[in-house]
Parts: C-alpha cells; sequence; structure tokens
C-alpha cells in the first residue's frame, strides 16, 4: 500500500469514528428550570466533561463546593460513586475532603472515593481509567499548580471515555491551567458570595446561611454565556438563583453609663 492510499484509509477510518454516535445519556437538572435566567438552561450534559476553575486563587473552596454540588445532582439520575482524584504533597493542599460538609450537599461520605497521584499524568491516567467503570457516576481531578500536562489532547481522551461510559467529569483547575482551547463541554468560572444570615430560634446572633457562588459560564456548547448568583438549597439539595442582599440597618449602640458629680451615682449617658 502506498502512502498515499494509507493517508486516505486512515482518513476514512477516523471519520467513521467521527460519525459514531455516543449514546444519550440523560441531562442533569441542576434545580432550576423553572427560571429563564438560569445557566445552561437549568440542566448539564451527563457522560460528558466540564471545567470549573476558580475566579481566584482564595476561591478554589468555592469551586471545589460548586462541583460537589453538581456532583449531588448527577447522583440523582445515575447511580455509583464519585471519585476524587487530588495531586499528592507537592501538589495542592486542599484536596482534603470533610464527610460533614459532603452530607450537607446529599452526597454519602461512603459513596466518594480519594485517590492520590503522586504526578500530574498519573491524575490524568487515573481519570482516564476512571471514566471507563459504570460503577462511577462522575469522577472529579484536580489540576495541580503549574501542571501543563493537561491539554487538547488530554481533554479530548477524558471528553471520549466519558461520552462512551456516562460517567461526568469535572476538572478543577488554575485561571492559567485552563485558559485554552479544550474539548471540554462547558467552562465554569467560580467566586465565592456572601450568604444571606439564617436566624436561629433562641440565637441573638445570626449564623451562615446556605453557600452562594458568583458563577460565570465562560464556555458552552449547548447554552448563553452570563453570569448568575447561585445558592445552595440543603432542603431540596438544588440551586437556586440567591435572592439580593437587603441592606442592613446600622447596630444600635447601648447607651454608654457616665458618673454623676454630685452624687457620685451612674446613670445612662
Amino acid at each position: 500500500m502506498s502512502r498515499s492510499d494509507a493517508v486516505t484509509a486512515l482518513r476514512a477510518r477516523v471519520a467513521g469514528w467521527q460519525r459514531h454516535e455516543a449514546p444519550a445519556w440523560p441531562v442533569v437538572g441542576l434545580g432550576l428550570e423553572e427560571t429563564a435566567d438560569s445557566p445552561a438552561a437549568g440542566r448539564l450534559a451527563s457522560g460528558a466533561l466540564h471545567e470549573v476553575l476558580p475566579e481566584a486563587p482564595a476561591d478554589f473552596a468555592a469551586a471545589a463546593g460548586f462541583a460537589l454540588a453538581i456532583s449531588s445532582r448527577i447522583l440523582r439520575v445515575r447511580d455509583g460513586h464519585v471519585l476524587w482524584v487530588c495531586p499528592g504533597a507537592r501538589g495542592r493542599r486542599a484536596g482534603s475532603l470533610y464527610p460533614v460538609g459532603l452530607a450537607g450537599f446529599g452526597i454519602d461520605p461512603g459513596r466518594v472515593v480519594r485517590v492520590e497521584a503522586s504526578r500530574p499524568r498519573d491524575l490524568l491516567w487515573s481519570l482516564e481509567e476512571a471514566l471507563s467503570h459504570a460503577s462511577l457516576a462522575a469522577v472529579i481531578g484536580i489540576l495541580a499548580d503549574g501542571d501543563r500536562s493537561y491539554d487538547f489532547t488530554a481533554s479530548r481522551r477524558l471528553s471520549m471515555r466519558a461520552a462512551q461510559s456516562g460517567a461526568t467529569a469535572l476538572l478543577l483547575g488554575s485561571r492559567c491551567g485552563l485558559d485554552m482551547a479544550t474539548a471540554s463541554q462547558t467552562r465554569w468560572s467560580v467566586a465565592s458570595g456572601p450568604s444571606a444570615p439564617a436566624h436561629y430560634t433562641g440565637q441573638a446572633v445570626p449564623g451562615l446561611g446556605s453557600p452562594r457562588w458568583q458563577v460565570r459560564l465562560v464556555k458552552s456548547r449547548a447554552a448563553s454565556l452570563g453570569l448568575w448568583e447561585l445558592e445552595w438549597n440543603h432542603e431540596t439539595l438544588s440551586f437556586r438563583l440567591a435572592a439580593p442582599l437587603a441592606g442592613r440597618a446600622p447596630l444600635r449602640h447601648a447607651p454608654g453609663l457616665v458618673r454623676e458629680p454630685a452624687g457620685g451615682h451612674w446613670t445612662a449617658a
């Protein structure tokens, strides 16, 4: 076979792969279907690759919480476990999980498997291999700071594995690491938002409210881009558009006490 014939046969083979239709996996509802302004029309494609990056380095925890909230919604439509793959000690140190926090998102800690990869290429290999197992519902990977091993080819491999198995891949990375062309279905930029104070009976000082994120959809194949402020509903285990915070009235300080010069008694000022 000549070189031109080999190239022609290879092109025909690749074209056959591209014409192959992936199975139709269920769409994940974010709980915002009734809202016209919801991101991605309130739905997220499962069996696909989605990228989540913090708006700033200090927003990594917010981005991780957003990814876990999405995983909670994925578990509503697909049985299985969640795989959490993070770098080793030399990578990002914020890869530990808090079981009580997982329960707050409606995720059973017993359904989460944590894997620590010592090298960046081992992390990507773990993600790719995990996406081939039908027992997993979602795979979450954390790219180490300064990692350059994730590129278009790596994203294409992850996207194809996810499309074949139906498991959803969520990749967390820094802004500089994901500021490039990839094969992901969506790309989200997440920042932490101020939560509304929660008032409890018998407690004078309000406590922390539900988690809030300022979410910006910077890339999507099926939806319009935009910016939204989302809040997690612990009761329905879904997202909702956050209500704007009302203006707070200034605190009223208790009157001070002064001593009367004549009698020496203390009176309110």
